[in-house]
């Protein structure tokens, strides 16, 4: 029996994007035992997955942020012995915790920190999507086309549908009615278009007919607030579902508009019409939509873009114009023309 160990402790947007290198190697090898390492706000990604046999969580932002819960990580790993590791998180971390791991296969990008640790690496920039690039992993281990599960598979269960369907209940939302969930949020703050923009075009799409779901973090909620500026068919969210809940929520939306953000790759996992805005990042970095109706709005004449892998916390040229030159009235032009 092979044993596989999957490693992503980046982001919740990485984690998710991660997923179908677990579903290929089920799809390919039924018997093998696929692991997971990830960080702890990133394990309900994996949870409920029929592929994926066991989470090994690894607080590395927090009680395991030493060099000594690294040591003791790998130790574990290597107690547990894996035929093969695959990873496609750039980190310096990442790649020192594989090669101690003492795997005789070892498989990231060509690109990672400390690509010599591995013992087979593959150049991924020619693919467009973030999926493609972490599925050429596995041609490395001779996966042809057919052994590729594309398709990002998220789970939740029917007790975390509960808090989307009492919010449907309170407003006796049915089918004739259509949700429109937006998330007007990112890690990165120059990732946001502004909440003034998100206001207006909230405030828009609720005069149309349409409820309004707000979805973010705790820290985020004041935000919020601002954005449903008491109106009765925008609903706040913000802080107060889990990560389940959060993809039961998106999977009930008619259209999700967000940043360059998760909740766009779990509208994707459940095929739901997508808005995505873009300010310093690209598309081309590989983060776009899967979902078959979708649309992306940039400024694509500014020579300043791209300023950054993530983005950063404020604008190195004061001007926003990347964000600030789009405007509410024609993202809501596109969420009628996707709504009807």
């Amino acid at each position: 029996m092979k044993r596989f160990l999957v490693i992503q402790t980046a982001f919740l947007g990485d984690a998710i994007l991660s997923v179908p290198i677990a579903d290929s190697i089920k799809n390919k090898y039924k018997n093998a035992e696929v692991f997971v390492l990830t960080i702890p706000q990133n394990k309900d990604v994996y949870t409920l997955n029929p592929n994926i046999d066991e989470i090994i969580l690894y607080d590395k932002h927090g009680l395991e942020n030493s060099i000594f819960s690294m040591i003791k990580k790998i130790k574990l790993l290597k107690s547990i012995g894996f035929d093969c590791i695959i990873t496609s998180h750039p980190s310096a971390r990442t790649s020192i915790i594989s090669y101690f791991t003492t795997s005789k296969c070892r498989i990231a990008p060509s690109s990672v920190s400390l690509s010599f640790l591995y013992t087979n690496t593959i150049s991924v920039e020619s693919m467009q999507h973030q999926i493609d690039k972490n599925l050429a992993l596995l041609k490395l281990l001779e996966f042809e086309e057919k052994d590729l599960v594309r398709k990002i598979n998220l789970f939740f269960s029917k007790d975390d549908e509960k808090l989307i369907n009492g919010v449907l209940e309170a407003y006796s939302i049915d089918h004739t009615k259509k949700i429109v969930v937006i998330n007007p949020v990112s890690a990165w703050p120059t990732k946001r278009w502004p909440k003034e923009y998100y206001k207006e075009l909230a405030f828009m799409l609720e005069q149309n007919g349409y409820l309004i779901v707000l979805v973010g973090t705790q820290k985020d909620i004041n935000i919020g607030e601002y954005i449903k500026n008491n109106k009765k068919n925008i609903v706040n969210l913000m802080g107060q579902t889990t990560l389940k809940e959060l993809f039961a929520v998106i999977s009930k939306a008619n259209l999700l508009i967000s940043n360059d953000s998760a909740p766009v790759h779990i509208a994707s996992a459940f095929n739901i019409p997508t808005i995505e805005i873009y300010g310093p990042t690209l598309p081309e970095f590989g983060f776009y939509p899967l979902s078959e109706k979708k649309a992306i709005f940039e400024i694509k004449d500014l020579d300043c873009r791209p300023c950054g892998r993530h983005g950063g916390n404020s604008c190195k040229k004061s001007h926003f114009d990347c964000m600030m030159r789009i405007s509410p009235q024609e993202v809501f032009k596109t969420a009628i023309e996707f709504l009807e």
